[in-house]
């Protein structure tokens, strides 16, 4: 696998991201790729399980949050940048055999660039995690759609929702989303009437038994049947708190009042489950 810095000047302007020092890093990563071979080579594999593999070994990556498990000891952080930057031609092309226009070219593109630099400008870390590169390349590999408040994913014969960050979850922009979405499903995933399912930490039945029954959260949880999953830990402390790990509740942060009641049911030890929703019938 060898890269040049052309590769990487490309990729940055078809994202528009115009950043010197998040540029001098690529190529850091870059050349670090070319003259370490063991590096080289878990690159070389994880590029292939995003872009060219088509036996889901993908899934499997969703449950890394190491970089190092991936790609050994002798790694460079913004290895996960590169290789989502790599696959730039790739979206031009797959977003021109699906006839996307351009505003949706332009958006999609904007996730993917949300994705590069979220990590590293609004939560400060050194690099974005494994989570943002596969997300990325979720786009990339145009598996994704965004229609209003929602994405969508088509998954064998069902569509799975997506809740991204940003805007409230108004009710009414769910239900404009779930009803607009369903001309753009039978278009570019060939599916008519699908079954709609997500899983998320917003629909844990724990934590809506708790939240007020007005809240958007609430509203959006009594559109789908919903059962437990696994444990929503993970996701609360990433979405609520936008941290990764905690080893002390007691210095969660309170600024909101989601956050005070999930603060108070993980000192009291109480399990919050991710909830498996399915969207009822009558939408």
């Amino acid at each position: 696998m060898k890269i040049n810095s052309i590769d990487i000047d490309n990729a940055l302007k078809f994202y528009q991201i115009n950043d010197n020092d998040y540029k001098n890093k690529c190529y850091k990563c870059i050349k670090d790729i070319n003259y370490i071979n063991n590096f080289n080579t878990k690159a070389e594999k994880i590029y292939n399980i995003l872009y060219t593999d088509k036996s889901y070994k993908i899934d499997i990556l969703w449950k890394k949050q190491d970089i190092a498990e991936l790609f050994g000891e002798q790694y460079n952080p913004f290895i996960t940048s590169v290789l989502v930057l790599l696959g730039w031609e790739l979206h031009d092309k797959n977003m021109i055999n699906k006839k996307y226009d351009t505003k949706q070219k332009e958006l999609y593109k904007k996730r993917v660039r949300e994705a590069l630099t979220n990590d590293i400008y609004i939560r400060k870390l050194e690099s974005i995690r494994i989570s943002q590169m596969l997300w990325a390349t979720y786009f990339i590999n145009t598996k994704l759609i965004e229609v209003g408040r929602l994405q969508y994913e088509k998954c064998n014969n069902y569509i799975k929702i997506h809740i991204p960050s940003g805007d409230k979850l108004e009710t009414q922009k769910v239900l404009n989303s779930i009803r607009d979405s369903k001309i753009e499903i039978e278009k570019y995933f060939n599916l008519k009437n699908p079954e709609y399912r997500c899983d998320s930490w917003i629909l844990s039945n724990q934590i809506n038994a708790i939240i007020d029954y007005n809240s958007n959260i609430s509203k959006f949880y009594r559109l789908f049947e919903v059962k437990d999953g696994p444990n929503a830990l993970k996701d609360i402390l990433n979405f609520v708190f936008n941290i990764q790990e905690c080893d002390n509740y007691n210095k969660l942060e309170e600024s909101t009042n989601l956050q005070k009641l999930l603060k108070r049911e993980l000192l009291q030890n109480r399990k919050l489950k991710i909830g498996l929703g399915s969207l009822k019938n009558k939408l």
